[in-house]
């Protein structure tokens, strides 16, 4: 390695990495002829749906969402705020799956995306230069869209994985961008301002979700499993680092939702505790967006941890509230606003379909 002779310090060169990324021309031989997405919702050519309020795009959005609320039985918004959302067919909505993920490049994980190629994991590249780290969530970005206005995906993406690598044992340690709080929090930051893509009027071009809030780093180790483990945390602790990533995320990235974790910390279930997911989350940092839990981790509340007495009191909560926060994100997205093709980024499909796929070319 060659030194500067008046500082003594090594002296990199910064040589072009060209991070190829073959995702399309893959993706088009999985899939064959991408056909444009019919209308999410209010088509333009159902006259009875296309002059409700909620379908008229010029109106304020929290008219809209509680215009569509006002219109909904409560078994239809029940079924809307499940993984796998049913479709409204009475409203012209149709089903919809929340579950896509994009930790390093569109993956194949969740049910809402099938896709191929990846950029490297996150451990590789969380101290790189924000442009480097913005053109990749970037490309992830116009991917993403891209398959939604082709049919192949949502836009709701359950990344990035921000929790704090304290133990280079744990499986999911290669998600995380490491160890240090505040090189994770940038990385957060500068993830989530990329894929989401932030137009007019805080439109999202996709909806990032940062995970799993908090204290997770455990999942199956000598007998206890992450429904079980118990994450002993102290104020100090929770503010100088585990919070730190999850707090950069909602305030500097402005992320459309956090994701509550498994785990328990100080003897209560994440997902249940309201002062990490009301008071932290949504007072102290202003989260404007929704909070989601992880897998089935409503009825581990019961099922595993034994912290509710039924079911029911595991899943009960304000309805139209979760509902106005998940339908605000998407009609951040467009997802009401009619004719795919005919909207902003109604062009991308085409253009990454390509028969020559676009190629990243970035700085290391």
């Amino acid at each position: 390695m060659a030194y500067n002779k008046k500082t003594n310090k090594p002296h990199y060169h910064k040589t072009p990495l060209c991070l190829v990324i073959v995702f399309i021309s893959i993706l088009c031989a999985s899939f064959g002829v991408i056909e444009a997405r019919s209308p999410f919702a209010c088509d333009p050519k159902n006259g009875l749906t296309r002059n409700l309020r909620f379908c008229k795009a010029t109106l304020p959005i929290q008219v809209r969402v509680k215009d569509l609320i006002g219109r909904l039985t409560l078994q239809e918004k029940i079924r809307l705020l499940v993984n796998n959302a049913a479709a409204v067919p009475r409203l012209g909505i149709q089903g919809y799956e929340w579950w896509s993920e994009a930790l390093h490049g569109v993956s194949n994980v969740g049910p809402g995306v099938k896709f191929g190629g990846a950029f490297p994991g996150a451990t590789s590249f969380p101290k790189s230069s924000q442009p480097l780290l913005l053109s990749m969530s970037r490309f992830g970005r116009q991917s993403e869209r891209a398959m939604y206005n082709g049919g192949k995906a949502g836009l709701t993406y359950w990344s990035p994985n921000v929790n704090i690598l304290r133990d280079p044992r744990w499986g999911r340690g290669q998600e995380t961008p490491g160890e240090d709080p505040i090189v994770a929090g940038k990385y957060a930051a500068r993830y989530v301002k990329g894929l989401q893509g932030y137009a007019k009027g805080n439109r999202l071009k996709v909806a990032a979700c940062c995970k799993h809030y908090t204290a997770y780093d455990l999942d199956n180790w000598n007998g206890v499993d992450r429904f079980h483990f118990n994450a002993k945390v102290s104020l100090q602790d929770l503010a100088d680092t585990y919070n730190v990533p999850f707090k950069s995320c909602v305030l500097r990235g402005r992320v459309a939702s956090v994701m509550c974790s498994y785990n328990q910390v100080n003897g209560k279930p994440t997902c249940a505790d309201s002062n990490l997911l009301k008071n932290t989350i949504r007072g102290s940092w202003g989260l404007s967006g929704y909070i989601v839990s992880d897998c089935d981790s409503v009825g581990v509340l019961f099922d595993n941890q034994h912290y509710t007495r039924t079911p029911e009191e595991a899943a009960a909560f304000d309805v139209n509230n979760a509902l106005a926060n998940t339908i605000t994100v998407q009609m951040r997205l467009g997802m009401f606003d009619g004719e795919p093709s005919a909207q902003p980024y109604g062009h991308l499909a085409q253009e990454m379909y390509a028969p020559q796929p676009p190629r990243v070319h970035l700085p290391s």
